[in-house]
């Protein structure tokens, strides 16, 4: 394994190594008869990593091609140690994006669902398919061991179809629901039943470990046997003695991406996060049947964001976010990367001159044409003209700094110790709207007496190239005067880059449609399948609720680019998870980018401490 790679930006980013470089002429040499099909273009991601076992997923075609990573440095096999055929449920339905094989999967994700890991699988003809990863890992034991063979033991828990292509997935644990949006331009949430505690229990579940883990299983398979019961327009029932659907009607067009706030703040699942390809953002209150949203038109104007001139607003990829997982820093450069600038007095902060300071990074692909005179940057980084007015803001932003460090000095220090996020934003408006689509539309519920509830959650909007943080409770007349509105903070053409001439067809993969976030370490992964991944830190400025972004590296590195090492092909899926034997609170993690041709490029990231030191392998 490569050393750490470290800035010279004058703070600590994530830290970070190169695991692996294992190009495709090595994995298939040629005449070899191990490589799989050529996989599917102008999907979401096509691979995950489980959280508790060596597990890493690929979607081929119509396949799950199930790895074991190899320790430390994360190479795989030409082979995998299990090929799964997903099943089909013969509607037949032609594909939106390949009707030759309309089953094709468009998007992998994995997460718990109650005590249980799950694999979600998302197909071009509507098909949905979830299995526990329990029950793979399970398996492929015994294909090792000889005990049995072709998939006795593996059984879809959920296994429908929503009508039209599906893509975005997004499941809550602790409520064990799973979400689906589809080129339906609905969303389907299935709500499993919740069974009773038992007065020895801690939670709704025993544990994965527990001896009754497998009766958990047995109960998840069991899901679905009695029927769905649909809810109506009113919302999800509270009453989860029976395994319901509840249909979300309001967009007008495909929606790529969706979220839960998947945390301890509602732990019931209320809120689900929508964005479509038009850039409209719902927010879902599914047990109310009600909804608030947003334009990116919106989010950009009311924070001073600049608009292009006949700019068009894509919308592919939301996070929701826990403010809990924003790390509590200092001095302004730590904060943003950057010498941030400040848009609306301070309603939105551009730290798109981070590009320029990222370590062992290049806007100009080592291929490319580079110019060595003016106008070497592309123009959205080149720096505007100086003023004096210019001057006279960055005294003022000085003395606002030294006033920020000498407010987290008296707090203590912040320097990035997340125990010490422990306060939850709270929104202050909720217009509380009616979905006026939904099917037999009931009359609108009475208006409260008392304020609304505020959104414990920030959001991660994705366009075709810039990424935005930002709050629901910063929109709207009264936000100015909220006490829980923030600043936004954007990166405009985060991935961009380059190419040379023969290569630029590449540029019509660039869309930021692949994101993880890791909130245990205060990480977000964003990537492109034009080829370029980014992970940003999740920061706040001192015990202040001002939350912002850090882009801290570019992958794959300039050094790397400059080997050879980066595949000239589209990237296909990201994945990331524990690293083998990290224990059960990992403070290293593996990133494994996989890239058309089958090459994998894998890093090791992690914060604060030596990787051997936190290792129990």
């Amino acid at each position: 394994m490569a050393a750490m790679a470290t800035g010279k930006r004058g703070f600590r980013e994530l830290d970070i190594s190169i695991a692996s470089v294992l190009p495709s002429s090595e994995r298939f040499p040629p005449g070899s008869d191990d490589r799989p099909e050529t996989p599917e273009l102008w999907r979401n991601t096509l691979t995950a990593l489980s959280q508790y076992y060596n597990l890493y997923f690929l979607a081929v075609g119509t396949d799950l091609f199930i790895y074991k990573p190899q320790f430390p440095s994360q190479r795989i096999n030409s082979q995998p140690d299990l090929i799964l055929p997903l099943p089909d449920t013969q509607t037949y339905r032609p594909g939106d994006i390949n009707n030759d094989n309309p089953h094709a999967v468009n998007h992998l994700k994995v997460g718990d669902l109650g005590d249980e890991e799950i694999l979600v699988c998302t197909c071009d003809d509507g098909d949905v398919i979830a299995l526990t990863t329990r029950s793979l890992a399970y398996e492929i034991e015994q294909l090792q061991t000889g005990t049995t063979g072709f998939y006795p033991t593996l059984r879809a828990f959920l296994h429908c179809n929503v009508g039209m292509s599906a893509w975005g997935i997004a499941i809550h644990k602790e409520a064990r629901l799973i979400a689906i949006s589809a080129n339906t331009q609905l969303i389907t949430v299935f709500a499993f039943a919740l069974r009773q505690k038992r007065s020895s229990d801690s939670s709704e579940a025993s544990s994965l470990n527990s001896s009754d883990g497998q009766d958990i299983e047995d109960e998840i398979l069991r899901s679905g046997e009695d029927g769905w019961q649909e809810a109506g327009p009113s919302g999800l029932s509270r009453d989860r003695s029976r395994d319901q659907t509840f249909t979300l009607y309001g967009h007008t067009c495909n929606i790529p991406s969706i979220d839960f706030c998947n945390t301890e703040d509602d732990p019931t699942g209320r809120y689900l996060i929508s964005m479509d390809i038009q850039g409209m953002i719902v927010v879902w209150r599914i047990f109310e049947g009600n909804y608030q949203y947003y334009t990116s038109q919106q989010v950009a104007q009311e924070h001073g964001i600049p608009i292009p001139p006949n700019a068009v607003w894509h919308g592919w990829n939301l996070l929701c976010l826990n403010p809990r997982s924003f790390i509590p820093l200092k001095k302004e450069a730590e904060i943003f990367g950057c010498r941030a600038l400040a848009n609306r007095g301070g309603r939105s902060w551009d730290i798109t001159r981070s590009q320029q300071e990222v370590t062992n990074s290049s806007m100009w692909h080592p291929s490319a044409n580079v110019p060595t005179a003016a106008g070497l940057l592309p123009l959205h980084l080149q720096a505007p003209a100086r003023t004096a007015e210019d001057e006279d803001e960055d005294e003022d932003e000085d003395d606002e700094e030294e006033d920020v460090e000498e407010e987290a000095s008296s707090e203590g220090d912040f320097d990035m110790d997340i125990e010490l996020l422990r306060e939850t934003l709270r929104p202050s408006l909720d217009l509380n709207r009616r979905n006026p689509l939904a099917a037999n539309p009931t009359s609108p519920p009475a208006a409260s007496t008392s304020a609304p509830p505020p959104f414990p959650f920030l959001l991660l909007t994705c366009s075709t190239t810039t990424p935005t943080l930002w709050s629901a409770n910063s929109l709207g007349p009264t936000s100015l005067f909220s006490p829980h509105a923030i600043p936004a903070t954007h990166l405009t053409h985060m991935l961009d880059q380059h190419f040379p001439a023969s290569h630029n067809w590449m540029h019509q993969f660039n869309r930021l449609s692949m994101s993880l976030q890791i909130p245990t370490i205060g990480l977000v992964i964003l990537a492109s399948p034009f080829g370029r991944v980014a992970l940003l830190t999740l920061t706040r400025q001192g015990p202040t609720n001002r939350c912002a972004l850090r882009l801290d590296w570019l992958l794959p590195f300039k050094s790397q680019e400059d080997r050879g090492e980066r595949p000239k092909a589209p990237l296909i899926g990201i994945a990331a998870g524990p690293v083998q034997g990290s224990g059960p609170e990992p403070k290293w993690w593996r990133l494994m980018l996989t890239y058309y041709d089958y090459s994998v490029l894998s890093y090791t990231i992690g914060r604060g401490e030596r990787m051997e030191e936190v290792l129990i392998f």
